[in-house]
């Protein structure tokens, strides 16, 4: 069998961390795959996986093997995109993650004219509120909104959620309109949970003081687009990116209110797999949604040296 082929099956395997899941990507069968990864064992002439019953292990040869294999892939990778870029072409498949929100109002609006540039891409986007392991689902690139807690990965700074203190007009008309962080606590405050301190609300005055309300409510969710609709429901109040609210603020379904007080941005950062280089396929991709955002005012922010590619331990210092 290909050497190379065996490669990747090796490779793909330590990086779903089972023998099914590169199954099912390949459609074969379990056993098949592991046959792979014996015979490649057999050539090279040392084990690359302590196996149990339920789990494996790489070796201490296993762990540097799939170290120069994921380097020769990569290296394979970019030479045959290098050719592709030779002739005006970067094709390929991108596989992309995002949260819900976000795609559906920041990527996929964008998805056209990214694809005049680029017609031979092919972009698969994947949709998730929650966490995405991006090497176990073979993300190329994700979008993430908030501090990044995986010091494993490498991101880009691309923009900025500037959040705002929202709510529509019928629940400001049925319950008053607050003028003060302390009125706060008296109104049903929707939480999204996707934050640490989720029931924390931070500000800013105008003399730059910082303050933290504890608010509460009677609706919560993990997702920005259930928050969007509670609020153009008039359920209540929410502290949300104001991308969220894009259309709603320009057609006044809702308002900002305590807009005298500042809430802190959130950094939006592009995120790829630890020990790769990012390709020319990514490379595009990115290049075009940073540049589209910085016109964005709901995204963009001032770009300095801090938004160039980094480690995340460095951005959480």
């Amino acid at each position: 069998m290909d050497r190379m082929r065996l490669m990747e099956t090796f490779v793909r395997v330590v990086e779903t961390g089972n023998f099914s899941a590169v199954a099912r990507e390949a459609h074969t069968t379990q056993s098949a795959v592991s046959k792979q990864v014996q015979a490649l064992e057999k050539l090279i002439g040392a084990p690359l996986l302590v196996r149990s019953s339920r789990s494996h292990s790489l070796t201490e040869a296993g762990q540097l093997y799939y170290e120069r294999c994921r380097q020769v892939l990569d290296t394979l990778e970019e030479a045959q995109l290098e050719v592709h870029r030779a002739e005006h072409e970067i094709s390929g498949v991108l596989r992309v993650a995002a949260p819900v929100a976000f795609g559906r109002l920041h990527i996929v609006p964008r998805l056209a004219a990214f694809y005049a540039r680029h017609p031979k891409i092919k972009v698969h986007l994947q949709l998730d509120d929650g966490f995405v392991d991006l090497v176990a689902a073979g993300i190329d690139v994700a979008f993430r909104v908030g501090e990044l807690k995986d010091s494993r990965l490498v991101a880009r700074r691309i923009g900025s959620a500037h959040r705002a203190t929202l709510a529509s007009p019928a629940y400001l008309e049925r319950h008053g309109e607050p003028q003060h962080l302390d009125d706060l606590p008296r109104h049903n405050c929707i939480i999204y949970t996707g934050l640490t301190t989720i029931n924390d609300w931070s500000y800013r005055d105008a003399a730059g003081l910082s303050h933290v309300v504890r608010v509460d409510g009677n609706f919560q969710s993990n997702s920005s687009e259930a928050i969007r609709q509670a609020v153009c429901e008039g359920l209540g109040i929410s502290y949300s990116p104001i991308w969220v609210f894009g259309d709603d603020l320009r057609a006044g379904r809702v308002k900002p209110i305590l807009t005298r007080y500042r809430a802190p941005s959130l950094p939006l950062n592009v995120v790829f797999q630890p020990a790769r280089r990012p390709s020319l396929k990514v490379n595009s991709f990115v290049n075009y949604f940073s540049e589209a955002f910085s016109r964005d005012p709901d995204i963009a922010q001032m770009l300095t040296a801090d938004a160039e590619t980094t480690d995340t331990r460095a951005l959480q210092r």
